[in-house]
């Protein structure tokens, strides 16, 4: 016998084993098996689909979770029988599970980590940071300073849904500095916003948000918002999302004269993320507030990114950032619009 045989053989026997109805025998290990498809992996070939109806037979080595439509899953091992149905044994007892009941089969080890296992508080972000900085020099001295961070810690990707928590969070910070002949402006501009997401299907959730704003140029100190509402997903593939929300808010502003106001806002919200292309993307939110007491007034916030990505964590962006205010004091203005670019970096 060659070794390249005894390599094969030693190798089928710690794997799943999938024969083919024209005879051909693949091994691996199961993905899942969704759809009418069995996905396996393994080291020589990496991931490969068969359609469930060129499957002649098949066993797998470890247990497994059956998913079922309308029924608690179903944990044991898996064989497939002529008819196309799947034999499910657990502890010693057999049934058979008819194919068009069953949602989902995967590994049970990793239906166990979906399920149960939560990461901790650091794990599971994702997200990009940019900074820029600018300075310019002559008859007028200018700094500015630019950083963002945008971060979403959700579980992973799954091929079955369960209701579970996202959280979104997102800061950014503006300074800018000119000196000429003596005289100085300087503003600043700060925003800082974190939302707890509920999901209960795979495009419905409800969320609760707080949001922070400083914005010198409005003559805003600080603005704080708290709410919650509902929010669908309308668009999720693997190039876009689109998504909107709408709720009740509670907002309280302090400004630089010692203005304080306290308020009830609606909102409504939609969020954008395109990968236009493999290197370029673009990602833009808008978020209405008109005032539920003091008819007339309102505001909004809204912001877009286009970045160019360099390499698999770095890239080059563009942003720009407009907060507008309907009542600032007398003398602040409505409008804070801020134009920034710099160098980015996805975790």
């Amino acid at each position: 016998m060659s070794l390249l045989a005894v390599v094969c053989l030693a190798s089928s026997a710690r794997a799943d084993v999938v024969t083919l109805k024209n005879g051909d025998r693949i091994t691996g290990a199961l993905v899942t098996i969704k759809g009418g498809t069995l996905t396996l992996k393994s080291d020589t070939l990496g991931t490969t689909s068969v359609p469930l109806a060129n499957v002649a037979t098949y066993s797998a080595e470890k247990p497994v979770e059956v998913i079922t439509k309308g029924q608690e899953p179903v944990q044991g091992t898996l064989a497939i029988t002529p008819s196309g149905d799947f034999l499910v044994t657990v502890n010693g007892q057999a049934q058979t599970i008819p194919a068009a009941k069953v949602d989902t089969i995967m590994p049970a080890a990793d239906y166990q980590k979906l399920i149960v296992e939560a990461p901790n508080l650091w794990q599971a972000w994702s997200g990009n940071a940019s900074l820029g900085y600018s300075v310019q020099s002559g008859n007028q001295h200018t700094n500015n300073l630019a950083t963002s961070l945008s971060a979403v810690r959700e579980r992973q990707a799954a091929p079955i849904f369960s209701p579970h928590w996202r959280t979104n969070f997102s800061f950014t910070s503006l300074f800018s500095h000119a000196s000429e002949d003596g005289s100085t402006v300087t503003s600043r501009t700060l925003t800082a916003n974190l939302t707890q997401d509920y999901l209960v299907t795979a495009d419905n959730f409800l969320f609760v948000l707080g949001q922070a704003n400083h914005v010198s140029t409005q003559g805003l100190y600080l603005q704080q918002t708290y709410g919650g509402g509902y929010g669908r997903s309308l668009v999720k593939n693997a190039r876009t999302t689109f998504s909107v929300t709408a709720g009740p808010t509670y907002v309280q502003e302090k400004f630089f004269t010692g203005l304080l106001t306290q308020t009830a806002e609606a909102l409504v919200a939609e969020t954008l993320g395109s990968q236009i292309t493999k290197q370029v993307r673009i990602d833009h939110y808008f978020q209405f507030y008109p005032d539920l007491i003091n008819r007339g007034e309102y505001r909004f916030n809204t912001s877009t990114v286009f970045s160019v990505k360099l390499t698999n964590k770095f890239s080059v962006n563009a942003s720009v950032l407009d907060l507008y205010l309907s009542n600032p004091p007398p003398s602040d203005q409505k409008n804070n619009i801020s134009f920034s670019t710099g160098i980015g970096y996805s975790f």
